[in-house]
């Protein structure tokens, strides 16, 4: 885009309101100014037009400024126009191009992952999955990467519904053992299923994140391991998945930052 093109004052307040997005209280208008970079007299401006909008409330105690329920209308209307099957189909094609295999796309339903995509390998030999099917999270990859990436007590919650059961001699089967896994997927990025779902298959999944931060969906790349070791797999594919989740999550809002979680 030219500079020229660029409409200084909206670029401004929509900087603002995600500002305002990211916080879970009311701001001062110091606090405000100290975040953003901007003069007080601007800041005191934006935040008066958009709260005449709708898009800004003014706490009445505090005086903070906090997102308005205009943002609601705005945001869900945005929403029905997001289809995440639509937006993540381009990225599995290309990621199904680049690995020559199966690349699913999964949402987390209480313990158990639903598949709502899947682009399959060109080998006769594939799995017998189709989109709607579900699998226990806790021995899925994509499942794992979910649960890694939600708030804590979303966590804890999916946590309790899990009832687990040894699918193979490698799945996890207590909820301790699954919180140390999920620690390692936080510092890694990606999750893996190392025959813990089916024997002779693994898999590598990175998380899909919306604004908030939290996990709204996985993507990964399975394959069987006659055709590729775990550690090629994860050496191969682990920097793929990472690139193409983190501009699917882009596009649903997410902003990397750099720091710990």
């Amino acid at each position: 885009m030219k500079e020229t093109d660029r409409v200084k004052g909206l670029e401004k307040g929509l900087r603002l309101l995600v500002l305002l997005s990211q916080q879970n209280r009311a701001l001062s208008l110091e606090e405000i100014t100290g975040s953003i970079g901007y003069s007080r007299t601007a800041c005191f401006r934006l935040l008066q037009t958009m709260k005449s909008l709708g898009f800004v409330e003014q706490d009445l105690v505090s005086k903070g400024y906090r997102l308005g329920a205009r943002n609601i209308s705005v945001g869900a209307a945005a929403l029905s126009n997001l289809n995440l099957r639509q937006i993540a189909r381009p990225f599995m094609e290309s990621l199904r191009q680049e690995t020559d295999e199966t690349v699913n796309l999964s949402i987390l339903d209480g313990p158990e992952i639903v598949f709502i995509e899947r682009i399959e390998a060109r080998f006769i030999i594939s799995s017998q999955l189709r989109i709607g099917d579900r699998l226990p999270a806790y021995c899925t990859s994509q499942g794992k990467v979910i649960l890694a990436f939600l708030p804590e007590g979303r966590l804890e919650h999916a946590l309790a519904l899990i009832r687990f059961e040894k699918r193979t001699p490698k799945t996890i089967t207590s909820a301790d053992r699954l919180k140390e896994e999920i620690e390692k997927i936080r510092a890694s990025g990606v999750a893996l299923s190392d025959e813990e779902l089916e024997i002779g298959l693994c898999a590598v999944a990175g998380p899909i994140r919306d604004l908030t931060g939290q996990a709204v969906a996985a993507m990964n790349v399975s394959f069987p391991l006659f055709r590729r070791s775990l550690e090629e797999g994860v050496r191969v594919f682990s920097p793929l998945l990472k690139k193409a989740c983190r501009e699917i999550s882009a596009l649903l809002g997410f902003e990397e930052r750099q720091g710990p979680r």
